[in-house]
Parts: structure tokens; sequence; C-alpha cells
């Protein structure tokens, strides 16, 4: 169970990481870098429908005409990239969270 638990934190943080987007200032400029840059136009798309449209892996790949599994490899190399940008570039994003 610790695992699914884990997952939905994830899944809960970067929903809230990627909502901040829409944030003025700095913090929201290290965001929309790490979401336009970091990642590739399959990646900020499936992310975006999955974190901020909130569908599933299923419905995104009938919507796209992918396999499920391709969508599962894809939002986890996205969100492996978004995490190592913060990790490196982004440390006062993890700080400003626990403000």
């Amino acid at each position: 169970m610790k695992g699914s638990d884990d997952k939905k934190l994830e899944y809960e943080a970067l929903q809230e990481f990627i909502g901040l987007v829409v944030i003025d200032g700095n913090l929201g400029n290290r965001v929309r870098v790490a979401l336009n840059e970091e990642l590739t136009d399959r990646q900020r798309e499936l992310i975006n429908l999955y974190y901020l449209e909130q569908m599933s892996m299923t419905e995104i790949a009938h919507r796209l005409g992918l396999s499920p599994s391709t969508v599962s490899r894809t939002l986890k190399r996205g969100r492996g990239r978004l995490r190592k940008y913060l990790k490196y570039n982004g440390r006062y994003f993890m700080d400003s969270l626990s403000e």
C-alpha cells in the first residue's frame, strides 16, 4: 500500500506544481521554463491532459490513438525530466512550498 500512497502524493504534488504555471513572478517563470524547455511537445501535452484535464491514461490513449503503456512511459519520462530540472535548477521551488 505504501507505493500507492507515494504515487498519490507524487500525483498531487505534480498537479499543484503544474497549476503554478499561471503564477506571475520568479516561481511561475521557473515552472514555465521547466514545462516549455525541458519537456518534449508530447510530454507536455500528456502532462497537461493527465494533471490539468485530469484524464486517465486510458482516456488519453484513446483520445490520441496511443497505447496506455506509451502514455504511461511518456508521463514517467516527463516527470523524470521535471524532477531533474527541479533538483538542479529549482531548489527554491521546493523551499517555497514548505513555507
